[in-house]
């Protein structure tokens, strides 16, 4: 007998895990390295986001509207 249900999607691949202690440092940052975490933030930060909405052109809606 067949299901009734839709085929599911396999398992999403989950990022590795870290340790949150490994992470922390109690050494109190030079203003190097503030500075190099700062630029980071600034200029490296959401790089995997997606492009702004941009409205089609008029050119481009004119071709879609086409049969």
């Amino acid at each position: 007998m067949s299901s009734s249900f839709p085929p599911q999607a396999p398992p999403v691949h989950r990022e590795q895990l870290i340790d949150p202690y490994t992470t922390i440092d109690l050494q109190p940052s030079t203003p190097a390295h503030q500075q190099r975490v700062q630029a980071w933030l600034l200029f490296a930060a959401n790089t995997g986001d997606p492009a702004a909405f941009r409205l089609p052109s008029y050119e481009q809606a004119k071709l879609a509207a086409l049969p």
